[in-house]
């Protein structure tokens, strides 16, 4: 009997996307008898569709634990329970941009944002997720910098955002089509090929090619193995090289685009993937290894000293979905939505200016968070 296959929507995608963390020794470890199987050629096997498992796990440690790693087995039963009696919501592509204040910031939207805030795509979009939670054992998904917290921008990135906020004061958000974030424009959605909750592998010698479920970037990125060198051509995903390193493997990026950015690092209430102009500096290594006959390990590295002043290190469990739809994600089909803000804007320029001045009115106080975490984390260190 064929087996049903889910479809992988965007809201299921970026439900399980804050929903991960370390794959639990004590129970995650493969059957004693199972052996990791291997290609034709000899490589580790890794091909097929994996998705990131359902944990509930955040992305960044709840200050509640404080520098606790792991839940003890009451709290991961609690955990898997509340999960399964109430699935969580979808959230944001990037993990950079979730907040656990959700529900409050829209009970507290502005005046220009009632009865519109989060809803900007419809319900298709935004189903909860479906799956039987299952029982991992980490805080956050974070594993490096070791209290779990992802590292505070450097003075040089805040002044960037500073600057450009200051530039485009006095004008409206639609004002030109220059204005809206790269994401919006359908040109790329920041590191979204390493945070995605879903990817297929496909192998042959000597290469690898991963395929991901996300909008925009329906092309696979094609890695080498054989020890080419680099091209040195930027681009906006950056220029991958890849080789084992025992059963793992592990995959390079760099030379990206200047205008690619580490990810989204602005508050909530604000449109993702602004620009920073770092991608100069922006290096990702991703590790993927087979932790059984249906998990996979899969960690990603961002370094980028032009944005972020340490590395940081995220880790996912991965589960083998064969059966998953990974259908086609267009990005705005056609990009319809760029003309719609852009129409709307010039249909009440007060409404816009209204708007832009509500969410430049909140600035001041997000880089002062902002610098003070900074300051914190640099004495904490000793720096």
């Amino acid at each position: 009997m064929t087996k049903p296959f889910r479809v992988c929507t965007a809201g299921s995608l970026t439900a399980l996307l804050l929903a991960v963390a370390l794959v639990a020794p004590l129970l995650a470890q493969a059957p004693a008898t199972w052996t990791a199987p291997r290609t034709g050629w000899g490589d580790p096997d890794l091909q097929g569709i994996w998705n990131s498992a359902n944990t509930g796990t955040p992305m960044e440690r709840p200050t509640e634990f404080g520098t606790r790693e792991f839940l003890t087995e009451e709290e991961i039963a609690a955990r898997v329970q509340a999960l399964t009696e109430n699935p969580p919501p979808a959230e944001p592509e990037d993990p950079e941009d979730a907040d656990p204040r959700d529900a409050a910031l829209a009970a507290g939207a502005r005046p220009t944002e009632q009865g519109i805030f989060g809803q900007e795509y419809n319900r298709f979009w935004v189903v909860s997720d479906p799956r039987a939670a299952m029982p991992w054992n980490r805080t956050s998904l974070i594993i490096d910098p070791p209290d779990g917290r992802m590292p505070p921008l450097t003075l040089d990135a805040i002044d960037r955002l500073e600057a450009r906020e200051a530039a485009r004061a006095h004008r409206g958000e639609g004002d030109d089509w220059r204005d809206r974030n790269i994401g919006e424009r359908c040109i790329a959605a920041g590191q979204i090929r390493f945070t995605t909750s879903t990817f297929e592998i496909f192998q042959s010698p000597g290469v690898v090619a991963i395929r991901v479920d996300a909008f925009n970037y329906n092309e696979p990125m094609v890695v080498p193995l054989d020890g080419r060198p680099r091209l040195g051509v930027r681009q906006w995903m950056g220029e991958s090289r890849g080789h084992w390193e025992g059963e793992t493997l592990v995959v390079e990026t760099d030379n990206f685009i200047p205008r690619q950015d580490g990810g989204s690092v602005m508050p909530k209430r604000s449109p993702l993937l602004r620009y920073l102009g770092s991608g100069e500096t922006l290096r990702v290594t991703q590790r993927f290894r087979r932790t059984g006959p249906a998990t996979l390990e899969y960690s990603y590295t961002v370094e980028d000293p032009g944005v972020r002043v340490a590395p940081y290190t995220v880790l996912h469990p991965m589960v083998l979905e064969n059966d998953l739809l990974m259908v086609e994600s267009a990005c705005h089909e056609g990009n319809y939505g760029i003309v719609g803000q852009l129409s709307a804007a010039r249909a009440d320029e007060e409404y816009a200016m209204d708007a832009a001045r509500e969410e430049a009115a909140t600035r001041a106080a997000q880089y002062e968070e902002m610098r003070r975490h900074h300051a914190e984390w640099m004495r904490a260190r000793g720096r």
